[in-house]
């Protein structure tokens, strides 16, 4: 379905009769005496099940997810919100942003709408640079004319033309190895694409790289740290997120080209890390994790971790310095595929 095309008064309706079943529900009295239109009935039963999960969690979860359903009625101004912006519009009703976004979840699950066609969207986190450019309107955005790209959001390259001279993603953990990447123009060096999520990919990250590898057919490669979140963050980007409602995008080919075990002869002892407590609980679960089970070659890596308890940072490359890193590291390694998938 095309959610885009939906008339917003079936949203609104949509809302309206959540709301009233859940009202009606709640106080055991027919929704139809609200209803201006007697002749239409609702049938309760239809979101029985949905509410008896409601029902089962605090009042203050039933308070909150109708006040997310009422707050989405701004889709009809075709104005538009975050979810960051709800977070704190209901601020005295969640104490976690994930809260708000779960909520968010259950109200488009009964809905039967995806956040996009409500005008909710993620907030901004992630930054694209290098070889890219949109054209939309007579108008273009030119991605390796901008010193440190743009922040990603989930309908970037919802535009009348997209074109790209790029022969790869360069995906990174972290935005200070972005920064530095940038600063020197990779895409000059390596025809690329530079991403970076910040950390774990938010939805529009992995939305965004999955739509552009789709696109151009480009290799994908990953490079972070080397800690059992490194490599949990990779994962992210090749599952994807099956709890999200829009889809799991994930990036099932993307490459780990570092930062590896075998790097750790190039940095001084004092670069080298011992595994917290945590990290050890993560690289647990990461053994026992099936989406690993078909990568003998980043388990082995997992394996090495936990055998030596050492890890290292992205940060660590400073030592190299920048350029030795991408020239003799980076390219190198993309250049010959010296990868693991």
């Amino acid at each position: 379905m095309n959610y885009n095309s939906i008339d917003k008064n079936t949203i609104f309706e949509a809302i309206e009769d959540f709301v009233l079943h859940i009202v009606s529900w709640l106080l055991c009295i027919n929704v139809d005496i609200f209803k201006n239109n007697s002749e239409k009935k609702y049938s309760i039963a239809l979101f029985d099940k949905k509410l008896v999960k409601l029902s089962r969690t605090a009042t203050v979860d039933i308070t909150a997810t109708v006040e997310i359903a009422g707050s989405v009625e701004i889709s009809g101004s075709e104005k538009s919100c975050t979810q960051r912006e709800i977070y704190y519009r209901l601020y005295n009703l969640f104490n976690e942003q994930c809260q708000t976004n779960r909520h968010i979840r259950d109200v488009c699950h009964i809905l039967g709408f995806p956040r996009s066609s409500l005008n909710i969207y993620a907030s901004e986190k992630g930054c694209i640079a290098g070889l890219l450019l949109l054209r939309k309107n007579n108008e273009s955005l030119i991605l390796y004319h901008m010193e440190y790209g743009l922040m990603i959001n989930e309908y970037l390259l919802n535009v009348d033309h997209v074109e790209s001279l790029a022969h790869y993603i360069l995906v990174v953990e972290k935005y200070s190895l972005y920064q530095k990447l940038c600063e020197n123009k990779i895409w000059n060096i390596l025809p690329c694409i530079l991403i970076t999520g910040k950390g774990f990919p938010d939805y529009s990250t992995r939305k965004i790289l999955r739509e552009l590898v789709d696109l151009f057919h480009l290799e994908c490669v990953y490079v972070g740290d080397y800690d059992p979140y490194g490599i949990r963050i990779f994962l992210s980007y090749k599952e994807g997120c099956k709890t999200n409602e829009e889809g799991v995008y994930s990036c099932k080919n993307i490459k780990w080209v570092g930062m590896c075990s075998e790097d750790m002869a190039l940095f001084p002892k004092e670069s080298l890390l011992a595994l917290t407590k945590k990290e050890k609980n993560v690289i647990r679960n990461l053994l026992k994790d099936n989406n690993l089970k078909n990568s003998s070659t980043i388990i082995n890596q997992v394996h090495e971790m936990n055998k030596t308890n050492c890890k290292f940072e992205i940060e660590a490359v400073e030592y190299l310095g920048m350029d030795f890193f991408i020239r003799k590291y980076l390219i190198r390694k993309i250049l010959r595929k010296e990868w693991l998938m």
